[in-house]
């Protein structure tokens, strides 16, 4: 047998060997996955959320989330959808819910009741860093990032546009003037109005008051001693409906309160005056 054939057989051999132990490798064991629910988030009408002895309830109607304690407003759909992503979770570790001082679950940090489903969070694993989370009969341990979705308070839900859907606003009411949709067009109705305030520029004041969305949200009890009231506006939907805001103002900022829902939308103070004043915000157009 020649050197060339000697090596080719050690070759093919060679191969052979490795080609039958991978197929005859010992497979590792796959990681048992546990789901922690089976409801569906398409299927939940209710959520209910208590953290610090402060408890938010929202409810969805008509394909939208709805704050209804402590605040009645639309919720923000995202991030709600960010709470409902737990119902989807699965953990590598499970364990039966007893003896629930080991887990930190004797006085949980939050709790979460997502339709029929009940979740309390507890302390951290300290090797995994992760959080042990009981439901039903067994405690889990499931990533941080569950209980960050949860908010701090209400006002962390809410939607920061000022305007909801199916809010069309036809009149402004404002500190000195009226703003009013007639005949196809925006007018103003004052004897200080600036000629440039013409119907173009009116529909583009409107416009930002229909995509403003606030900087911060603040709940009437979270807004300081330093906010002075400066007046009210009232605005006249297209279903007949009215939204009647307080203005409130510190030195960097103006708030505008939803007095029926108890929710003030922050702005900072150049955008705050010219959604308050029609003159300002075509001033600022013109610079």
């Amino acid at each position: 047998m020649t050197h060339h054939a000697r090596l080719n057989l050690i070759m093919t051999a060679t191969i052979i060997v490795l080609i039958v132990f991978v197929y005859f490798r010992p497979q590792s064991p796959e990681k048992t996955e546990y789901p922690v629910a089976d409801e569906s988030a398409e299927a939940v009408r209710y959520l209910r959320i208590v953290r610090q002895q402060q408890e938010i309830a929202l409810k969805r109607q008509d394909g939208q989330w709805y704050l209804v304690k402590p605040a009645q407003i639309r919720a923000d759909d995202e991030k709600v959808g960010k709470i409902l992503e737990i119902l989807q979770a699965r953990s590598q570790q499970r364990f039966a819910k007893a003896d629930l001082g080991r887990f930190g679950l004797e006085h949980p940090h939050a709790q979460l009741t997502i339709g029929d489903t009940h979740f309390d969070f507890g302390g951290f694993a300290p090797t995994t860093h992760q959080q042990y989370v009981a439901t039903g009969n067994h405690v889990y341990l499931l990533a941080p990032r569950y209980a960050l979705a949860l908010p701090r308070n209400a006002s962390d839900l809410v939607n920061p546009q000022l305007f909801v859907a199916g809010e069309i606003p036809v009149k402004f009411k404002l500190l000195h003037e009226e703003v009013a949709f007639q005949n196809g067009d925006w007018r103003v109705t004052s004897q200080h109005a600036a000629e440039a305030l013409n119907a173009e520029m009116l529909k583009h004041w409107v416009e930002l008051w229909q995509s403003a969305r606030a900087a911060e949200l603040k709940m009437t009890a979270e807004l300081d001693s330093d906010f002075a009231e400066t007046g009210s506006i009232k605005i006249d939907l297209q279903d007949e409906r009215e939204i009647s805001l307080k203005v409130l103002q510190n030195q960097s900022s103006i708030v505008l309160l939803r007095v029926q829902e108890g929710i003030g939308y922050q702005f900072p103070l150049e955008t705050g005056r010219q959604l308050l004043d029609p003159n300002t915000f075509v001033k600022q157009q013109l610079q």
